[in-house]
């Protein structure tokens, strides 16, 4: 390593730095500035290159850093990037030893980490969350492994709790006539404040099987009505998709898109945040709030629909996005009396008796 330290002619101080195979250089106003700057470069450049070098030099980095590092160099350019950058300043404040060395840190932090999340008498963690957070950070180590800063992934060697069951939650009827009453909207009308947006939003959902956020982002050019699609160029999963309208579908966009939308360029005037309150807003007004009711049993409630017309198993997967076809049984949730109804109408053996 060498570093040179000078003044320049116009009163700035400029450090040329040379670490390893690495050069660079930077020009601060005051001496001092320049040498910090010159410290957390070559610490930068020993971590990066090996972290057994960097230990025989006696530079640490710790789980706090390495989170914040994460943070900005990958989880920024993630469409979860907000949720996500959220979570890990979560992690820097609640994870054990989260201020150790990266290299000396033990699955056991973790294992303590889930066990006082779930047990926790304020707000505990469902296995769900536990289970997200893991793969977050199993993430973050494995990116850890990729630096060379570690050589095992500690979440490897915690055990999970076990993955819930499906929801197989169904709207009924009365949920919907009291959901909407609640956000004043009168089905078939163009809706005029954001709740009645809202009503016709979940009626939409319910109607195509799509997410909240595919519905409230949709641009006017991105409803085809003419040709009864909706085009979504960019989905959860990383791939575009073209929702297919039935004749229905095509009448609740067609109300959405006869809203005053003023300067907003998109069809709905909500975001899928405000949509999310005023939604959780009217179940409470509805006197729904007990009733484990949400926006997203809306494509439970439009795959079990779906399932009925569209035999193929396939075509079904196609609609709703889905690349495992595993998922047409999450989301395919038919009630008894509709098994009932659908053995009755196959039955062969009938006219026999």
């Amino acid at each position: 390593m060498s570093l040179s330290v000078y003044q320049q002619a116009n009163g700035s101080w400029r450090a040329d730095l040379r670490v390893l195979d690495v050069r660079c250089s930077k020009v601060r106003k005051n001496k001092a500035d320049v040498l910090r700057w010159a410290a957390e470069r070559e610490r930068d450049i020993f971590l990066n290159h090996s972290t057994e070098e960097a230990l025989k030099r006696n530079i640490v980095l710790t789980v706090h850093e390495a989170l914040s590092r994460y943070s900005t160099e990958v989880s920024r350019f993630k469409k979860t990037w907000k949720k996500e950058t959220q979570r890990i300043k979560y992690f820097q404040s609640t994870l054990p030893k989260v201020d150790w060395p990266l290299e000396r840190y033990q699955s056991d932090y973790l294992a303590t980490y889930r066990d006082e999340a779930m047990n926790r008498s304020i707000k505990p963690l469902k296995a769900s969350s536990v289970r997200r957070d893991f793969s977050t950070l199993s993430s973050f180590f494995a990116w850890c492994i990729e630096k060379k800063w570690i050589k095992n992934n500690p979440v490897a060697e915690v055990k999970l709790p076990p993955k819930p069951k499906n929801r197989e939650r169904r709207i009924e009827l009365d949920e919907v006539e009291r959901m909407l009453a609640a956000l004043k909207y009168v089905p078939g009308t163009v809706p005029v404040t954001k709740m009645q947006e809202v009503g016709l939003i979940w009626l939409i959902a319910m109607a195509t099987g799509m997410r909240s956020g595919e519905i409230v982002n949709r641009l006017p050019r991105e409803v085809l009505l003419a040709k009864q699609q909706i085009l979504l160029p960019d989905t959860k999963n990383g791939s575009s998709r073209r929702v297919p309208l039935d004749n229905f579908a095509v009448h609740l966009w067609s109300l959405a898109m006869k809203i005053d939308r003023k300067a907003c360029p998109k069809v709905f005037t909500v975001t899928d945040s405000s949509r999310d309150a005023l939604f959780r807003k009217a179940r409470k007004q509805a006197g729904l709030e007990n009733a484990d009711i949400t926006f997203h049993d809306s494509r439970h409630e439009a795959a079990s629909l779906m399932a009925k017309r569209i035999k193929n198993a396939l075509t079904l997967c196609k609609i709703f996005g889905w690349k495992d076809p595993k998922f047409a049984l999450v989301y395919y949730n038919p009630t008894n009396n509709e098994i009932v109804d659908e053995l009755n109408q196959s039955c062969e053996f009938q006219q026999i008796a």
